[in-house]
């Protein structure tokens, strides 16, 4: 079982959108998908409150509880795929789901603010040894010079998904009504740029089980 962990040391960078809808894409994928969410904010629990269809259930789990919840779902042996929200903030917490997981994506604006901030999650991740990679989300999709200055400078420091996500209202409109935007609307073009990040995640997933 892969352990999918979205992470980062600052809030408002999209952990919890992204999470949602990489979770939808990977189950259209053929993936069998568990969500545990261990931000306390609660934002994927109430996402999947929402969520109409009984294919992708959100476990809220404590930080203390973690190892234990993913050893369950380990030990029933249905799930080949969980992803885990964490906190904006580091702490332990963090640390145990970071220990875990399989590959680590850090969601991360397009802004100099945004890149310096990641710096720290990026340390932390090198301590223990985690595969991880950046992904640029929340870009401005008509002006692309600010996107292209961040990559530049995310990519000296690890490996950056090729798929760019912007900020776009579908990932808004199907969040509220506990969708992935695969879903939602899945010719648009943030479902292109999600199923992209999948796959490309799926790829590094299956690189850190051969390597």
């Amino acid at each position: 079982m892969h352990v999918l962990a979205l992470t980062t040391q600052k809030g408002g960078s999209g952990k919890t959108t992204l999470a949602a809808s990489l979770a939808v894409a990977a189950l259209q994928d053929g993936e069998r998908v568990a969500i545990l969410d261990t931000d306390q904010q609660r934002s994927l629990t109430s996402w999947g409150q929402r969520r109409k269809a009984g294919d992708l259930a959100v476990q809220s789990v404590e930080p203390s509880g973690f190892k234990t919840a993913l050893g369950r779902l380990r030990a029933d042996g249905s799930t080949t795929l969980a992803i885990v929200d964490t906190p904006g903030l580091f702490g332990a917490g963090v640390t145990l789901v970071l220990q875990e997981a399989s590959l680590c994506l850090l969601p991360v604006k397009p802004s100099i603010l945004d890149v310096e901030a990641a710096r720290p999650t990026v340390e932390q991740l090198r301590m223990l040894g985690r595969r991880f990679g950046f992904v640029l989300n929340q870009c401005n999709a008509t002006t692309q010079a600010r996107t292209l200055d961040a990559a530049t400078a995310l990519v000296k420091a690890g490996a950056l998904a090729p798929s760019m996500v912007a900020s776009r209202s579908d990932f808004l409109d199907a969040m509220t009504t506990g969708q992935g935007v695969t879903e939602f609307a899945p010719r648009g073009k943030a479902a292109v740029e999600i199923r992209l990040l999948w796959q490309w995640a799926k790829s590094q997933l299956e690189g850190s089980a051969n390597g």
